[in-house]
């Protein structure tokens, strides 16, 4: 007697053995003209992508984002490029360790490595900047790409001046298009850094407000808050958080003008209620499989 569960393995092999032919195969050298943020990658770095072998890939195959590449048995963490549906291809830094398990990185910041937040436009917001192994922004356009697909949970990972890490956990996160200006959505809070982002005080609220630049006013302050603090942010009148700044990281009562924070990143990973209790692999668009 064959045993039950057997049908539930040899399913997903067969809808794999037969989408083989519909797989679109792309170079190595294809690849890399198409990326999207190839301005923030050496040519060593483009050499050294995780995932992208000499062969070259299928397209249909390439992860979506880093859970997803951790669920294909990926456990060196680095650079890999992602390629979401009806998106380019762009690289990404992910921690797929054992403790990581697959959070896209989409911002890193430390005090003493400078990425010019504060004299970037709205311009080197949309399209990212920086060095991907260090200080960066992804880019709001990838990061809108990316978040347009699954409900994804985000963590501000932020270090304080004595060395110890602190977090916020929202589980609904997302960043609109820039036709609606970048703008914020956040879940429930979770954590020990406080919710910096989602309570009312006297700064009014980050939730929902749209990004502001130096060059591009969105915020509800009557000068400019990313000229006042020195960076690009989701501000309202004008903060009680503020990681992309060439000034003092601030978070609540963990960063604070006199005692900074002295790292921060912000990462994403999809959220549990994307959960399917079985993975389907094969061609074409794929079910969030994103844990046991």
């Amino acid at each position: 007697m064959v045993p039950h569960w057997t049908s539930r393995l040899v399913f997903p092999l067969l809808v794999t053995l037969l989408s083989c032919d519909a797989l679109t195969h792309v170079t190595r050298e294809k690849l890399y003209g198409q990326i999207a943020n190839r301005h923030l990658l050496t040519d060593a770095q483009l050499e050294g992508l995780l995932n992208v072998p000499a062969s070259g890939v299928y397209r249909e195959l390439v992860a979506k984002d880093c859970r997803a590449a951790y669920l294909n048995m990926r456990r060196n963490s680095g650079l890999y490029v992602l390629w979401p549906k009806d998106s380019p291809p762009f690289v990404v830094y992910c921690d797929v360790s054992s403790s990581g398990a697959g959070w896209t990185v989409l911002q890193r910041k430390t005090w003493q490595d400078h990425a010019s937040f504060g004299s970037s436009s709205w311009d080197d917001y949309r399209n990212g900047f920086g060095d991907l192994l260090g200080s960066h922004w992804l880019g709001n356009e990838l990061i809108y790409l990316i978040t347009r697909q699954n409900v994804f949970t985000v963590r501000f990972l932020l270090v304080d001046s004595q060395g110890n890490s602190h977090y916020a956990d929202y589980d609904g996160f997302r960043v609109d298009s820039e036709a609606n200006g970048y703008a914020l959505r956040l879940g429930n809070y979770s954590g020990d850094a406080g919710d910096a982002l989602t309570v009312w005080n006297e700064t009014g609220v980050h939730d929902n407000m749209k990004f502001s630049t130096k060059d591009r006013d969105n915020d509800r302050w009557d000068r400019n808050c990313a000229e006042e603090w020195k960076g690009g942010w989701w501000f309202d009148n004008c903060q009680s958080a503020v990681l992309n700044t060439d000034g003092n990281i601030l978070w609540g009562a963990v960063c604070s003008n006199k005692d900074p924070c002295v790292a921060t990143s912000i990462m994403i990973k999809p959220s549990r209620m994307n959960c399917s209790p079985m993975p389907l692999p094969g061609a074409g668009g794929y079910p969030p499989i994103h844990y046991s």
